[in-house]
Protein backbone atom coordinates (compact mmCIF):
# COMPACT_ATOMS: atom_id res chain seq x y z
CA UNK A 1 0.00 0.00 0.00
CA UNK A 2 2.83 2.41 0.69
CA UNK A 3 4.59 1.34 -2.48
CA UNK A 4 0.91 2.36 -4.16
CA UNK A 5 0.69 5.96 -2.31
CA UNK A 6 4.31 6.70 -3.48
CA UNK A 7 4.06 5.96 -6.58
CA UNK A 8 0.57 8.07 -7.59
CA UNK A 9 2.25 10.74 -5.27
CA UNK A 10 4.73 10.27 -7.63
CA UNK A 11 3.16 10.18 -10.68
CA UNK A 12 1.04 13.39 -9.47
CA UNK A 13 4.13 15.51 -8.96
CA UNK A 14 5.03 14.34 -12.35
CA UNK A 15 2.01 15.17 -14.20
CA UNK A 16 2.18 18.61 -12.14
CA UNK A 17 5.70 19.63 -13.45
CA UNK A 18 6.10 17.84 -16.96
CA UNK A 19 6.69 20.20 -19.90
CA UNK A 20 4.15 18.37 -22.07
CA UNK A 21 3.09 22.04 -23.05
CA UNK A 22 4.51 25.36 -23.14
CA UNK A 23 3.59 27.77 -20.44
CA UNK A 24 0.65 29.86 -20.40
CA UNK A 25 1.58 33.80 -21.38
CA UNK A 26 -1.10 36.59 -21.02
CA UNK A 27 -0.42 38.25 -24.45
CA UNK A 28 -0.92 37.95 -28.06
CA UNK A 29 2.24 36.76 -29.68
CA UNK A 30 2.50 36.70 -33.49
CA UNK A 31 3.89 32.58 -32.74
CA UNK A 32 -0.19 32.76 -31.61
CA UNK A 33 -2.02 33.77 -34.14
CA UNK A 34 0.42 31.96 -37.00
CA UNK A 35 -0.63 28.87 -34.76
CA UNK A 36 -4.34 29.59 -34.99
CA UNK A 37 -4.57 29.84 -38.63
CA UNK A 38 -1.93 26.80 -38.80
CA UNK A 39 -4.92 24.73 -36.48
CA UNK A 40 -7.10 25.87 -38.26
CA UNK A 41 -6.26 24.95 -41.77
CA UNK A 42 -5.58 21.24 -40.64
CA UNK A 43 -9.06 20.71 -39.34
CA UNK A 44 -10.36 22.36 -42.24
CA UNK A 45 -8.27 19.91 -44.15
CA UNK A 46 -9.57 16.62 -42.12
CA UNK A 47 -13.16 17.44 -42.80
CA UNK A 48 -13.66 19.10 -39.48
CA UNK A 49 -16.71 21.62 -39.40
CA UNK A 50 -16.00 25.49 -38.40
CA UNK A 51 -17.63 25.27 -34.94
CA UNK A 52 -15.96 22.60 -33.94
CA UNK A 53 -12.55 23.76 -35.27
CA UNK A 54 -12.95 27.23 -32.99
CA UNK A 55 -13.23 25.07 -29.92
CA UNK A 56 -10.39 22.90 -30.84
CA UNK A 57 -7.72 25.81 -31.55
CA UNK A 58 -9.22 27.46 -28.42
CA UNK A 59 -7.96 24.28 -25.78
CA UNK A 60 -4.68 24.76 -28.50
CA UNK A 61 -3.90 28.10 -27.79
CA UNK A 62 -1.17 29.27 -25.21
CA UNK A 63 -1.94 32.44 -24.84
CA UNK A 64 -4.93 33.62 -22.29
CA UNK A 65 -6.09 36.99 -24.09
CA UNK A 66 -5.71 34.61 -27.60
CA UNK A 67 -8.22 31.48 -26.12
CA UNK A 68 -10.83 34.47 -24.68
CA UNK A 69 -10.77 36.46 -28.29
CA UNK A 70 -11.30 32.45 -29.74
CA UNK A 71 -14.13 31.74 -27.94
CA UNK A 72 -15.67 34.99 -28.41
CA UNK A 73 -15.30 34.12 -32.21
CA UNK A 74 -17.18 30.93 -31.90
CA UNK A 75 -19.89 32.39 -30.16
CA UNK A 76 -20.31 34.85 -32.99
CA UNK A 77 -20.27 32.04 -35.60
CA UNK A 78 -22.65 29.83 -33.58
CA UNK A 79 -25.21 33.06 -33.08
CA UNK A 80 -25.03 33.21 -37.40
CA UNK A 81 -21.78 35.34 -38.28
CA UNK A 82 -19.43 34.49 -40.74
CA UNK A 83 -15.95 33.99 -39.70
CA UNK A 84 -14.80 37.03 -41.58
CA UNK A 85 -17.46 39.21 -39.60
CA UNK A 86 -16.53 37.44 -36.08
CA UNK A 87 -12.75 38.31 -36.74
CA UNK A 88 -13.18 41.45 -37.97
CA UNK A 89 -14.88 42.88 -34.40
CA UNK A 90 -10.81 42.01 -33.19
CA UNK A 91 -9.05 44.90 -35.37
CA UNK A 92 -6.20 44.99 -33.58
CA UNK A 93 -5.60 41.07 -33.48
CA UNK A 94 -7.02 40.20 -37.08
CA UNK A 95 -5.56 42.55 -39.42
CA UNK A 96 -7.85 43.86 -42.07
CA UNK A 97 -6.55 42.73 -44.93
CA UNK A 98 -6.43 38.65 -43.08
CA UNK A 99 -10.17 39.76 -42.89
CA UNK A 100 -10.55 40.35 -46.62
CA UNK A 101 -8.82 37.23 -47.49
CA UNK A 102 -10.68 35.05 -45.15
CA UNK A 103 -13.87 36.44 -46.56
CA UNK A 104 -12.74 36.00 -50.51
CA UNK A 105 -11.51 32.48 -49.20
CA UNK A 106 -15.29 31.66 -47.66
CA UNK A 107 -17.63 33.38 -51.17
CA UNK A 108 -15.10 30.98 -53.05
CA UNK A 109 -15.25 28.15 -50.91
CA UNK A 110 -11.69 27.95 -51.01
CA UNK A 111 -11.03 28.80 -47.08
CA UNK A 112 -8.48 26.28 -46.49
CA UNK A 113 -6.17 27.29 -49.52
CA UNK A 114 -6.61 30.52 -48.30
CA UNK A 115 -5.62 29.99 -44.08
CA UNK A 116 -2.95 28.03 -45.67
CA UNK A 117 -1.35 31.06 -47.22
CA UNK A 118 -2.49 33.72 -44.44
CA UNK A 119 -0.46 31.32 -41.80
CA UNK A 120 2.50 31.37 -44.65
CA UNK A 121 2.06 34.87 -44.93
CA UNK A 122 2.48 35.79 -40.94
CA UNK A 123 5.27 33.28 -40.48
CA UNK A 124 7.25 35.29 -43.32
CA UNK A 125 6.57 38.69 -41.22
CA UNK A 126 7.50 37.38 -38.06
CA UNK A 127 10.85 35.93 -39.10
CA UNK A 128 12.01 39.35 -41.20
CA UNK A 129 10.58 40.80 -38.09
CA UNK A 130 12.51 38.82 -35.91
CA UNK A 131 15.86 39.12 -37.38
CA UNK A 132 15.53 42.95 -37.76
CA UNK A 133 14.80 43.06 -33.72
CA UNK A 134 18.08 40.56 -33.09
CA UNK A 135 20.07 42.84 -35.61
CA UNK A 136 18.98 45.95 -33.50
CA UNK A 137 19.55 44.69 -29.78
CA UNK A 138 23.75 44.53 -29.86
CA UNK A 139 23.63 48.01 -30.97
CA UNK A 140 20.98 49.56 -28.09
CA UNK A 141 22.73 47.38 -25.28
CA UNK A 142 25.84 49.25 -26.47
CA UNK A 143 23.76 52.26 -26.34
CA UNK A 144 23.06 52.22 -22.87
CA UNK A 145 26.43 50.12 -21.45
CA UNK A 146 27.89 53.48 -22.50
CA UNK A 147 25.48 56.03 -20.81
CA UNK A 148 25.77 53.84 -17.64
CA UNK A 149 29.53 53.40 -17.87
CA UNK A 150 29.67 57.67 -18.23
CA UNK A 151 26.57 58.72 -16.10
CA UNK A 152 28.33 56.19 -13.18
CA UNK A 153 31.89 57.85 -13.40
CA UNK A 154 30.10 61.07 -13.22
CA UNK A 155 28.08 60.04 -10.18
CA UNK A 156 30.58 58.30 -8.18
CA UNK A 157 33.89 58.50 -9.33
CA UNK A 158 34.54 61.94 -10.21
CA UNK A 159 32.87 63.55 -7.04
CA UNK A 160 35.84 61.28 -4.76
CA UNK A 161 38.37 63.21 -6.73
CA UNK A 162 36.86 66.80 -6.36
CA UNK A 163 37.24 66.60 -2.81
CA UNK A 164 40.43 65.77 -3.18
CA UNK A 165 41.76 68.46 -5.52
CA UNK A 166 39.56 70.67 -3.16
CA UNK A 167 41.86 69.70 -0.04
CA UNK A 168 45.16 71.19 -2.21
CA UNK A 169 43.43 74.36 -3.64
CA UNK A 170 45.47 74.39 -6.89
CA UNK A 171 43.28 76.06 -9.57
CA UNK A 172 41.90 73.26 -11.36
CA UNK A 173 42.73 72.93 -15.52
CA UNK A 174 39.74 73.91 -18.00
CA UNK A 175 39.05 70.10 -19.02
CA UNK A 176 38.88 69.37 -14.77
CA UNK A 177 36.46 72.26 -14.27
CA UNK A 178 34.31 71.36 -16.72
CA UNK A 179 33.71 67.84 -16.01
CA UNK A 180 34.19 68.67 -11.99
CA UNK A 181 30.93 71.01 -13.02
CA UNK A 182 29.29 68.51 -14.82
CA UNK A 183 29.46 66.09 -12.02
CA UNK A 184 28.24 68.67 -9.81
CA UNK A 185 25.31 69.01 -11.64
CA UNK A 186 24.58 65.68 -12.23
CA UNK A 187 24.69 65.17 -8.39
CA UNK A 188 22.13 68.52 -7.59
CA UNK A 189 19.81 68.40 -10.70
CA UNK A 190 20.29 64.80 -11.82
CA UNK A 191 17.08 63.12 -10.47
CA UNK A 192 15.31 66.65 -11.59
CA UNK A 193 16.24 66.50 -15.40
CA UNK A 194 15.97 62.55 -15.15
CA UNK A 195 12.05 63.74 -14.43
CA UNK A 196 12.34 66.15 -16.85
CA UNK A 197 13.31 63.68 -19.26
CA UNK A 198 11.01 61.51 -19.15
CA UNK A 199 8.28 63.90 -19.06
CA UNK A 200 9.23 65.52 -22.12
CA UNK A 201 9.41 61.94 -23.04
CA UNK A 202 5.60 61.40 -22.22
CA UNK A 203 4.65 64.46 -24.12
CA UNK A 204 6.35 63.71 -27.02
CA UNK A 205 4.60 60.47 -27.67
CA UNK A 206 0.75 61.81 -26.48
CA UNK A 207 1.51 64.35 -29.44
CA UNK A 208 3.06 62.54 -32.09
CA UNK A 209 -0.11 60.01 -31.17
CA UNK A 210 -2.22 62.69 -32.38
CA UNK A 211 -2.95 63.08 -36.15
CA UNK A 212 -0.58 66.38 -36.75
CA UNK A 213 2.45 64.50 -34.85
CA UNK A 214 2.20 61.38 -36.13
CA UNK A 215 2.47 63.08 -39.60
CA UNK A 216 5.07 65.20 -38.95
CA UNK A 217 6.85 62.54 -37.41
CA UNK A 218 6.58 60.06 -40.70
CA UNK A 219 7.90 63.08 -42.57
CA UNK A 220 10.65 63.62 -40.88
CA UNK A 221 11.78 60.01 -40.46
CA UNK A 222 11.83 59.53 -44.05
CA UNK A 223 13.95 62.47 -44.70
CA UNK A 224 16.72 60.86 -42.23
CA UNK A 225 19.62 58.76 -43.63
CA UNK A 226 19.66 55.44 -43.31
CA UNK A 227 17.04 55.26 -40.71
CA UNK A 228 14.76 56.98 -44.00
CA UNK A 229 16.11 54.49 -46.18
CA UNK A 230 15.28 51.69 -43.92
CA UNK A 231 11.21 52.96 -43.98
CA UNK A 232 11.35 53.19 -47.56
CA UNK A 233 12.51 49.47 -48.07
CA UNK A 234 10.20 47.90 -44.98
CA UNK A 235 7.12 49.58 -47.23
CA UNK A 236 8.21 48.40 -50.48
CA UNK A 237 7.66 45.17 -48.74
CA UNK A 238 5.19 45.46 -47.54
CA UNK A 239 3.65 46.69 -50.29
CA UNK A 240 4.77 43.72 -52.60
CA UNK A 241 4.36 41.38 -50.14
CA UNK A 242 0.58 42.32 -48.97
CA UNK A 243 -0.27 42.92 -52.89
CA UNK A 244 0.46 39.65 -53.36
CA UNK A 245 -1.50 38.14 -50.49
CA UNK A 246 -4.35 39.69 -51.60
CA UNK A 247 -4.97 39.63 -55.38
CA UNK A 248 -3.50 35.61 -55.25
CA UNK A 249 -6.31 35.01 -53.20
CA UNK A 250 -8.93 36.73 -55.52
CA UNK A 251 -9.39 40.43 -54.27
CA UNK A 252 -10.58 42.67 -56.71
CA UNK A 253 -7.77 45.62 -56.93
CA UNK A 254 -10.18 48.58 -55.49
CA UNK A 255 -11.04 46.13 -52.33
CA UNK A 256 -6.89 45.40 -52.13
CA UNK A 257 -6.12 48.99 -52.29
CA UNK A 258 -8.57 50.00 -49.39
CA UNK A 259 -7.59 46.68 -47.02
CA UNK A 260 -3.46 47.62 -48.14
CA UNK A 261 -4.14 51.27 -46.39
CA UNK A 262 -4.47 49.48 -42.83
CA UNK A 263 -0.71 47.51 -43.35
CA UNK A 264 0.92 50.81 -43.44
CA UNK A 265 1.71 52.58 -39.90
CA UNK A 266 3.42 55.63 -42.11
CA UNK A 267 0.67 58.22 -42.38
CA UNK A 268 2.32 59.15 -45.49
CA UNK A 269 2.46 55.84 -46.96
CA UNK A 270 -1.40 55.45 -45.77
CA UNK A 271 -2.37 59.05 -47.50
CA UNK A 272 -0.51 58.12 -51.06
CA UNK A 273 -2.21 54.69 -51.06
CA UNK A 274 -5.94 56.61 -50.88
CA UNK A 275 -4.72 58.82 -53.40
CA UNK A 276 -3.52 55.58 -55.45
CA UNK A 277 -6.64 54.09 -55.20
CA UNK A 278 -8.97 57.11 -55.73
CA UNK A 279 -6.80 57.63 -59.45
CA UNK A 280 -7.19 53.50 -59.65
CA UNK A 281 -11.68 53.72 -59.57
CA UNK A 282 -11.12 56.67 -62.38
CA UNK A 283 -9.64 54.56 -64.61
CA UNK A 284 -5.57 54.72 -63.84
CA UNK A 285 -3.52 52.02 -63.80
CA UNK A 286 -0.94 51.18 -60.79
CA UNK A 287 2.27 52.88 -62.02
CA UNK A 288 1.30 56.52 -63.12
CA UNK A 289 -0.23 57.29 -59.59
CA UNK A 290 3.08 55.24 -58.29
CA UNK A 291 5.63 57.11 -59.95
CA UNK A 292 3.80 60.84 -59.30
CA UNK A 293 3.61 60.22 -55.65
CA UNK A 294 7.32 60.09 -55.37
CA UNK A 295 7.34 57.96 -52.33
CA UNK A 296 8.06 54.09 -54.59
CA UNK A 297 11.39 53.18 -55.51
CA UNK A 298 12.48 53.15 -59.08
CA UNK A 299 12.50 49.26 -59.60
CA UNK A 300 9.08 48.57 -58.04
CA UNK A 301 7.35 51.06 -60.54
CA UNK A 302 9.18 49.64 -63.14
CA UNK A 303 8.17 45.88 -61.94
CA UNK A 304 4.39 47.29 -61.17
CA UNK A 305 4.40 47.99 -64.76
CA UNK A 306 5.76 44.96 -66.29
CA UNK A 307 3.45 43.13 -64.32
CA UNK A 308 0.02 45.32 -65.41
CA UNK A 309 1.44 45.08 -69.34
CA UNK A 310 2.25 41.24 -69.14
CA UNK A 311 -0.89 40.50 -66.61
CA UNK A 312 1.48 38.62 -64.72
CA UNK A 313 1.13 41.14 -61.56
CA UNK A 314 1.07 38.90 -58.82
CA UNK A 315 4.19 36.86 -60.49
CA UNK A 316 5.84 39.90 -60.48
CA UNK A 317 5.83 41.17 -57.36
CA UNK A 318 6.03 37.84 -55.19
CA UNK A 319 9.87 38.35 -56.74
CA UNK A 320 10.03 41.96 -55.86
CA UNK A 321 8.92 40.87 -52.34
CA UNK A 322 11.57 38.53 -51.95
CA UNK A 323 14.07 41.20 -53.11
CA UNK A 324 13.10 44.09 -51.08
CA UNK A 325 12.68 41.43 -48.09
CA UNK A 326 16.73 40.47 -48.86
CA UNK A 327 17.46 44.39 -49.28
CA UNK A 328 16.00 45.48 -45.72
CA UNK A 329 17.79 42.74 -44.03
CA UNK A 330 20.94 44.53 -46.16
CA UNK A 331 20.08 48.07 -44.63
CA UNK A 332 19.34 47.01 -41.08
CA UNK A 333 23.02 45.18 -41.16
CA UNK A 334 25.19 48.35 -42.32
CA UNK A 335 22.91 50.11 -39.94
CA UNK A 336 24.41 48.36 -36.91
CA UNK A 337 27.78 48.34 -38.56
CA UNK A 338 27.23 52.24 -38.55
CA UNK A 339 26.32 52.26 -35.09
CA UNK A 340 29.00 49.94 -33.45
CA UNK A 341 31.65 52.14 -33.97
CA UNK A 342 30.12 55.48 -33.49
CA UNK A 343 29.29 53.93 -29.90
CA UNK A 344 32.36 52.55 -29.59
CA UNK A 345 34.13 55.66 -30.23
CA UNK A 346 31.60 57.93 -28.30
CA UNK A 347 32.26 55.71 -24.92
CA UNK A 348 36.24 55.95 -25.59
CA UNK A 349 36.35 59.53 -25.78
CA UNK A 350 33.97 60.22 -22.86
CA UNK A 351 36.26 58.05 -20.65
CA UNK A 352 39.22 59.45 -21.92
CA UNK A 353 38.37 62.95 -21.25
CA UNK A 354 36.97 61.91 -17.59
CA UNK A 355 40.01 60.15 -16.98
CA UNK A 356 42.28 63.04 -18.74
CA UNK A 357 40.72 65.57 -16.22
CA UNK A 358 41.47 63.26 -13.18
CA UNK A 359 45.23 62.66 -14.30
CA UNK A 360 45.94 66.21 -14.95
CA UNK A 361 45.70 67.73 -12.12
CA UNK A 362 47.74 65.12 -9.98
CA UNK A 363 50.18 65.69 -12.84
CA UNK A 364 50.26 69.38 -11.95
CA UNK A 365 50.50 68.68 -8.45
CA UNK A 366 53.61 65.65 -8.29
CA UNK A 367 55.32 69.09 -10.65
CA UNK A 368 54.62 71.06 -7.98
CA UNK A 369 55.89 69.22 -5.37
CA UNK A 370 59.40 68.60 -7.23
Amino acid sequence: MAQKVISRSGRSWIQKHIRVSSKMHRWIKNEDKMQFFHHLTTLFSAGTPLLEALQIASHQTQSRRMKDVILQVTNKVSAGNSLNQALSDFPKIFETQWVEIIKTGELSGQLTQVLTALGEHIKESKELHTKVVSAMIYPIIMCVVAVAAVVIMLWKVVPVFTAFFEDFGSKLPPITQVVVDTSAFLQQRGLMMLGCIAVGVFLARMYFKTKKGKSLLDRALLSVPMIGELIVYANMEKFATNMVLLLENGLPMMETLGSLKGVFTNSVYQEVIDEIQHKVSGGSGLTVPMEESGLFTSMLVSMVKIGEESGELVKVLREVAVYYRDRLKEIVERVVVCIEPVVIVGMGVSVAVILTSIYLPMFQMASGVK
